[in-house]
């Protein structure tokens, strides 16, 4: 595997995120302009985080990195073995969420009932009623998922979720009108379905790769392989169901601080993880099942090359993200969601903890690079310590921003990225003293830091020309003044990512940034690729 050959994958991700995740910005936008920063609102996505905890831990996160080394060593003794085991899993999956949901249902239903709730929490555990099945079919979806980037397949996984969000979109539009309180249960029952589609879409490919007639999927029983995922997965799944019990505790500290706090968190780290889904998790994605394949080969040499080539990408890329945000976060918040019923008032809210999110897009996706290394060794009970640890972090953090010096929503951004540095730190000594060598030198560092400083720069001050600089008003009390026109707002920001591009360029080439010239070369001018794996 060389470095051209895993542009080559990293790409074909890439395609499919990019258009995802377009997709997922276009259903934010709606999401704004239909319904605002109204409090009805923070609770829907309050009840959406709370009935996505079973997400992270049976559709992705833990789940995903034990099944891809788990599925890529059967695979090398014997890939029938290897269906089998996938198909007896997924078997398996379905029945324990379709109890799991039962129950869930069943307990919401009860609460709502003969519970004495606030009229807030009344809202918010009735959404988590309706959005609760959807988890059933995400859950499948990352099954899916699992195995098919484990055969190389990036596309149709990665472009899957335009399903759920273009249905979203609809929803959304249509119910417009109506007073959100009353809009958002339909809106759940609407992204229920959107969340099926997602999982028909992945349905006929994985079929092809399980390769088995309807009876050997229905077929129950448990093998010895399940078994051991289970007990290798127990781990991961403590660490990460602490990380998501966690997210589920910012959004009520969010609340606390500000009624429409969760809302503001919402739209920030939505344009977060468009650079996080699109940059970082596209490489991340590609190497991980090579790089647990060359570890269950004990192929040293080739895995410490796909981990070096891995550090190199993020850092060219999520450093110039970082530096990006911060930037032109104000106008990208600006063109997406300043209009409808988004007030300036939020727009600067939702800026700023766009920045504070931004902070930790490094660490965030080393974090995922370094945990692999664990999971590829069958070492879960590290990266579930450190997680435990980094919830610890992130909560007293909270409690000190939210409580002791009364920052807001911001106080739940700012917390997140902290202890994502503090989580990759813990995993850098860690993996350090395993042997594991990032391959980049501190000084090609420092100047892809010089090159995203220089391009802020750039763009701050053209900005500064402008008659309405824009790119520091959330830091000002009052007023933004900013564009309201859509004309007026998409050139705001294309000036000032014209600025920023061409800073970075004008400073990757005047001093050899060869980090960014390889990344220009392999993903903007597309440099022919003879090889691939």
């Amino acid at each position: 595997m060389t470095e051209k050959s895993l542009a080559v994958y990293v790409r074909r991700f890439f395609s499919g995120t990019l258009l995802s995740r377009i997709s997922g910005m276009v259903r934010d936008l709606t999401m704004a302009f239909a319904f605002g920063d109204h409090p009805s609102v923070a609770a829907f996505m309050v009840a959406f985080r709370l009935s996505n905890l079973f997400r992270r831990l049976l559709g992705e996160g833990p789940f995903q990195s034990a099944f891809i080394p788990h599925f890529e060593g059967l695979r090398v003794q014997d890939p029938a073995k290897a269906n089998f085991f996938f198909r007896k899993l997924s078997l398996l999956v379905l029945l324990l969420l379709a109890a799991i949901t039962i129950f869930v249902e069943g307990g919401i239903a009860a609460l709502l009932s003969w519970g004495t709730l606030s009229e807030g929490n009344r809202e918010i555990i009735a959404l988590t009623g309706w959005l609760f099945p959807a988890i059933l079919f995400i859950c499948l979806y990352g099954v899916n998922i699992s195995l098919l980037n484990c055969y190389d397949s990036f596309f149709i996984p990665s472009i899957a979720p335009i399903v759920c969000n273009i249905t979203w979109i609809g929803a959304a539009f249509f119910l417009r009108n109506k007073d959100p309180s009353m809009a958002m249960p339909t809106l759940a029952n609407w992204i229920v379905i959107g969340f099926i589609g997602q999982w028909l879409l992945t349905l006929p490919l994985t079929l092809k790769y399980a390769a088995a007639g309807w009876k050997e999927w229905f077929r129950f029983h448990i093998p010895k392989e399940v078994k051991d995922l289970a007990k290798a997965f127990t781990l991961g799944a403590i660490g990460v169901g602490a990380v998501q019990i966690n997210a589920f505790v910012d959004a009520l500290f969010a609340r606390y601080a500000d009624i429409r706090g969760p809302a503001y968190l919402w739209y920030s780290i939505r344009l977060e993880q468009l650079a996080l889904a699109i940059f970082g998790i596209a490489c991340i994605s590609a190497v991980v099942p090579r790089l647990s394949r060359a570890i269950k080969k004990n192929d040293s040499l080739e895995a410490q090359n796909l981990f070096s080539i891995s550090c190199r990408r993020i850092l060219a890329v999520m450093i110039p993200c970082t530096f990006a945000i911060a930037a032109l976060g104000t106008a990208a918040v600006n063109l997406i969601y300043g209009r409808g019923h988004f007030t300036e008032f939020a727009i600067g809210k939702t800026t700023a903890c766009l920045w504070a999110y931004g902070l930790g897009l490094v660490p965030t996706t080393l974090v995922i690079l370094f945990s692999a290394i664990f999971y590829a060794q069958n070492n879960f009970r590290k990266p579930m310590l450190i997680s435990v640890v980094t919830v610890a972090v992130n909560s007293v953090l909270n409690a000190i921003f939210v409580f002791g010096f009364q920052m807001g929503a911001i106080s739940t951004a700012l917390a997140t990225s902290i202890s994502a540095f503090a989580n990759c730190w813990i995993l850098y000594r860690m993996t350090g003293k395993m042997g594991w060598k990032p391959g980049i030198s501190r000084t090609r560092i420092f100047k892809i830091g010089g090159a995203g400083c220089f391009a802020f720069i750039c763009a701050f001050t053209v900005d500064g020309l402008m008659s309405s600089p824009m790119m520091l008003s959330p830091l000002i009390e009052g007023a933004l003044n900013l564009p309201r026109g859509v004309a007026a707002q998409l050139m705001t920001f294309v000036i000032q990512f014209v600025a920023f591009a061409a800073g970075l360029l004008f400073y990757a080439y005047a001093f050899k940034c060869i980090d960014l010239i390889e990344l220009l070369q392999d993903f903007v001018f597309r440099k022919k690729i003879t090889e691939v794996e």
